[in-house]
């Protein structure tokens, strides 16, 4: 267990999101009477000779004597400045004797008396809301958490700490929103967000079983830390809340190609069998070209005698039949004729034909536009005309429009500078083993 700083306090987040608190505030001020000009906290004459006999007490060689004292001194009804310095006490006595109950009635009214210096309230409301969460008090844990949040405390993972009170509580609703606000919060510094919070906002969706807020958080992980994994788990997200026919499913393993989330022999496999069924030779030799480059096929798969040998056979006279313009299609052609020509010269990797094909398919009545779009939009992206490709994923509405949007957020992500990420020493405690 590796201990924070802080008043010699860490709290961690243990697996499945369990929280262990593992080290407490030991070293608060006591107070002390200030004649200064800015004023301080002054003991009542009534009080002065009980914290005497306090302090004598916790000086002996028995501190555990001043206990009752100062637990029968924090049950009176006491004026603010006194209630502040029985919590105090409070607070050291409980340090000494490593006693948590007496240390959270200190943090507690010192709080309560309104005394407690401006610098030390985040602290102190954090340490109060710790107290909270150990033992189960979620919503005490969630108002004090917040209060220390809001007043800039950042430390001791109390970020994940403080959306963990709403799942806690069964509002996993309501801490995906309190998780929002603090990714949000913290990439308006400029710091961004780190990783493990992503990843554990999407974990939370995902056991909510609501395939939108998954489906939403993997895409907020991917948008910010993209990565084959990452993009892999948006993509599986979009795929599981869409009914998809074939043509759609090779459009997203398409995409898929393109942010390296092919990862497994299944992956090349389904995308090699959806090209196959579509006789688009070409983009079935590539893929599984691709796949056994990147030694995920081995040269011994079933996939290379079944699926790539007979593709590569048939290049040769598959692109000396297409026509290499629309005009060149026999008869009118239709809109779905066009297009499927459109899909060929994509798979053989001349996205100019593939674009001017798809355009002409666009062109024809009753054209699928968002296929038409999306077409188009991928055949740019892969020939690296970043700009063109939004103008027509831009155009792309209905069932396709979510795979629009993770292409243009993929498309920023390749020109844009990487915001310094926050450290993830301070988060790494706070995600859960997965």
């Amino acid at each position: 267990m590796r201990f924070l700083s802080h008043f010699s306090m860490a709290v961690a987040l243990a697996t499945a999101g369990t929280i262990a608190v593992t080290a407490l505030p030991q070293d608060a001020h006591a107070a002390k009477k200030k004649k200064d000009k800015g004023g301080g906290v002054e003991i009542s004459k009534e009080v002065r000779p009980k914290v005497a006999e306090i302090q004598a007490a916790m000086a002996t060689d028995t501190p555990a004597t001043a206990k009752p004292l100062v637990e029968a001194l924090l049950a009176e009804n006491l004026a603010p400045d006194d209630r502040f310095v029985a919590g105090q006490l409070a607070i050291q006595l409980g340090g000494a004797l490593k006693d948590t109950s007496l240390q959270e009635k200190g943090i507690l009214a010192s709080l309560d008396s309104g005394k407690t210096a401006a610098e030390q309230l985040p602290a102190f409301n954090f340490f109060a809301g710790n107290f909270a969460y150990g033992a189960e008090r979620w919503a005490d844990a969630a108002k004090y958490f917040q209060a220390a949040y809001d007043l800039g405390y950042r430390a001791n993972n109390i970020e994940p700490l403080l959306a963990e009170t709403y799942f806690k509580r069964n509002m996993p609703v309501e801490g995906l929103a309190k998780w929002d606000q603090i990714i949000s919060n913290a990439n308006a510094t400029g710091t961004k967000a780190p990783e493990s919070w992503y990843r554990l906002a999407r974990d939370r969706s995902l056991a909510t079983k609501d395939k939108n807020l998954y489906a939403t958080w993997a895409a907020k992980w991917a948008g910010a830390y993209p990565s084959g994994d990452s993009w892999g788990d948006a993509i599986a997200a979009s795929r599981w809340t869409a009914q998809a026919d074939s043509i759609q499913n090779l459009e997203v393993l398409r995409f898929m190609k393109a942010t390296d989330s092919l990862k497994t022999t299944r992956d090349y496999k389904e995308f090699a069998e959806e090209a196959q069924r579509k006789n688009l030779f070409g983009e079935v030799a590539a893929v599984l070209n691709d796949g056994k480059q990147k030694g995920v096929i081995s040269a011994d798969s079933p996939l290379i005698a079944e699926v790539l040998v007979p593709a590569e056979r048939q290049l040769s006279s598959d692109r000396a039949s297409l026509p290499s313009q629309p005009s060149g299609v026999s008869g009118s052609g239709s809109s779905s004729v066009m297009m499927n020509f459109a899909d060929v010269w994509l798979g053989y990797k001349d996205y100019d034909k593939a674009v001017a094909f798809y355009e002409a398919g666009l062109a024809k009545p009753g054209a699928d536009i968002n296929r038409g779009y999306i077409g188009i939009g991928t055949a740019q992206a892969y020939a690296g005309n970043m700009t063109a490709a939004k103008q027509a994923f831009d155009k792309v509405s209905g069932e396709r429009a979510p795979l629009a949007a993770m292409w243009e957020t993929w498309i920023d992500q390749q020109s844009a500078p990487a915001p310094a990420p926050a450290p993830e020493a301070a988060a790494t405690d706070a995600e859960p083993a997965s």
